[in-house]
């Protein structure tokens, strides 16, 4: 059985105008050199693309420099558009390879990050061998500046250096910023940090892997708030468009309510002076329509006949009733509040008219 060591695949359906690349995961789990992955393999694939514009889709924690710097290198000489998007993460060898791209487009969570190249040794060094080993590390380290230089017109080798020292995490606004990146996608990615491992929309990878662990969750942590902040934004601008289609306009709910409470109650009167009056004093004293009606009609009835004592003894209930209550004491919207005694004897008075007397 043919072993297959590709880390990466190519999908170039004949019905569509762009191919794409998908690169997750590790950059070459194996060896760059020595197997059947190799760049020729790689340029042979890419060269079956027929010239199409190429999507390069990148989630990858890194790994082969070589490998980047060989993809790099067949990217920049494809004849076809090459647009790279970040699918939660692009970080050490990965950046390098979505610097060939025409256009790198990021989600705004999705994160970028720059460090030094390492080695890992399973040897016995001694100083002129360590040197050595040194010496071609800083190589490998100018070789990636090279690269970001080129894509980044506005940083200086001397800042890329020192981010790369520091193990700098962006995210897609800083990478932006910094020339790495030159649109932000509508779409989010989903990333997260649990038992030392960092999820980066779906791909894992150990958390051992990276040494500046606190910035990555702090940038993880300002992209969850940032969300949050959306959606509580999202939210407050669902609730200004029910107010304004409610004709409400964002008020104070309390305030809506005691307009509708007082508006209500003026459908009541019916322009007599005894109805009017206790409707005010219903606006004054808290009380709503649904409570006034009976009322307002016995008054109605009463007041048909000669003798109004029954119109009289629902209104000295009433004012008992109110009294004894501890009706909450609300001003009605846009006026203020009568003493309760002034509006009393405003009914009072008005009831003497109707008697006749004065």
């Amino acid at each position: 059985m043919e072993k297959n060591n590709k880390f990466w695949q190519f999908r170039n359906e004949s019905s569509e105008e762009k191919a794409e690349l998908l690169l997750y995961g590790e950059i070459s789990n194996e060896t760059w050199f020595g197997d059947e992955v190799t760049p020729k393999q790689f340029a042979t694939d890419l060269q079956a693309m027929g010239g199409k514009d190429l999507i390069v889709h990148v989630n990858s924690p890194g790994g082969d420099v070589f490998a980047a710097h060989a993809i790099y290198n067949q990217l920049k000489a494809y004849s076809g558009q090459v647009t790279a998007y970040v699918d939660g993460l692009a970080a050490s060898a990965a950046t390098i390879i979505t610097c060939a791209a025409d256009k790198v487009v990021m989600p705004s969570n999705a994160l970028f990050m720059i460090h030094n190249p390492s080695v890992g040794v399973m040897d016995y060094l001694d100083e002129k061998k360590a040197i050595d080993l040194a010496e071609n590390l800083q190589k490998v380290k100018q070789s990636i500046i090279n690269v970001y230089l080129k894509r980044c017109q506005s940083l200086k080798a001397e800042e890329l250096q020192e981010m790369m020292d520091n193990e700098t995490w962006l995210d897609a606004k800083e990478a932006i910023e910094y020339g790495f990146a030159d649109e932000q996608a509508e779409y989010e990615v989903k990333n997260s940090i649990a038992d030392g491992v960092a999820h980066f929309n779906n791909v894992a990878c150990s958390l051992k892997r990276f040494s500046n662990v606190a910035q990555l969750k702090n940038v993880l942590s300002k992209e969850k708030e940032s969300e949050d902040m959306k959606d509580s934004s999202i939210l407050k601008a669902i609730q200004e468009i029910k107010d304004l289609l409610g004709g409400n306009k964002g008020e104070d709910p309390a305030v809506i309510a005691e307009r509708e409470r007082v508006q209500a109650l003026d459908a009541l009167k019916d322009g007599s002076q005894l109805v009017d009056a206790l409707v005010d004093i219903a606006k004054a004293k808290g009380d709503t329509a649904e409570k006034m009606a009976d009322y307002i009609e016995a008054i109605k009835a009463d007041s048909e006949e000669p003798n109004l004592s029954k119109g009289i003894e629902e209104i000295k209930n009433l004012i008992i009733d109110q009294q004894n209550s501890g009706a909450k004491d609300v001003a009605p919207a846009g006026e203020e509040k009568k003493p309760e005694v002034d509006a009393v004897n405003e009914l009072v008075k008005a009831m003497n008219n109707m008697r006749g007397e004065k």
